[in-house]
């Protein structure tokens, strides 16, 4: 991988995925790029917060994000290649931005709990940008601690599966700890034969000849909570999804009220785009 970015605003679930992203980095023999985006704070939908000029804030964030440095450093060692960027901007654009420009393989996010305020007005930019640029976002719930990531678990359906360059990032990581593939796929119907003809090209970019394929009988409304329980139940220590713009399971993933899979979940989420993966 060329390198792992990892976005932070200094709140306790940003840090623990920057934790988590060094610890993958290292791991995997990657550069870590930190990034913070300094912006005007949001009041409301229409008003911004000018107690702060934003060069004040500026000269504030690369303070922190020097703090944050040494930790890093005196925690990881020299072992942990690592980049810091301050930029004034927004979050989503600074990573379409960098991504874009060939110099990052995999985003890495956290997810942390949001009151019922925030979640409406603001939504999660975890969950905003995941599906939406070329390379995988990896979003790490807020409890979450990092584990050699010995089994992984990918959700399917009856689509075509991307094989582009997001699904290789994840080969990657597999090849980096040994870890053991599991494909999982929620069946909305159980007297439809189970089929896993789709994930053939999947197979070939993993080497799989004895994939370990897992049938689920799905339960109304609660696809997300079907798959939440497997990966407890089989211990995964990590989950992969495509992100599909017309797929059900996508869209409830989106909705505020079914979030569950990335905020309660403690099992870090891969998601893979399906219309921008090269």
């Amino acid at each position: 991988m060329k390198a792992i970015l990892a976005t932070t605003d200094f709140s306790t679930s940003s840090l623990n995925a920057v934790n988590y992203a060094a610890h993958l980095a290292i791991s995997t023999n990657s550069k870590l790029i930190l990034l913070h985006a300094t912006h005007i704070p949001v009041v409301s939908d229409s008003f911004f917060d000018m107690g702060f000029t934003l060069e004040e804030l500026e000269k504030t964030d690369k303070e922190q994000m020097q703090i944050l440095n040494e930790k890093l450093r005196k925690k990881f060692g020299p072992e942990l290649k690592l980049e810091k960027q301050v930029k004034i901007g927004f979050t989503g654009e600074l990573i379409q931005g960098l991504v874009e420009e060939g110099k990052v393989s995999l985003v890495v996010m956290g997810m942390g709990h949001m009151d019922k305020f925030s979640e409406v007005v603001f939504g999660s930019t975890s969950t905003s940008i995941a599906g939406r640029v070329s390379c995988p976002v990896l979003i790490i719930p807020e409890k979450t601690t990092f584990r050699p990531i010995k089994r992984i678990g990918l959700a399917f359906d009856q689509k075509e599966i991307p094989t582009g360059t997001g699904l290789r990032t994840i080969r990657d990581v597999r090849d980096a700890f040994g870890s053991e593939m599991h494909y999982i796929n929620v069946m909305d119907n159980p007297y439809v034969g189970k089929d896993d003809s789709n994930l053939k090209p999947v197979y070939k970019v993993f080497g799989e000849k004895q994939p370990r394929l897992h049938f689920l009988n799905a339960v109304p409304n609660q696809t997300i909570q079907v798959i939440q329980d497997w990966a407890r139940r089989y211990k995964m220590n990590a989950m992969v999804m495509v992100s599909r713009e017309r797929s059900i399971l996508w869209r409830m993933f989106n909705e505020r009220n079914t979030k569950k899979m990335a905020f309660s979940t403690r099992v870090p989420l891969f998601v893979v785009s399906e219309t921008k993966n090269h």
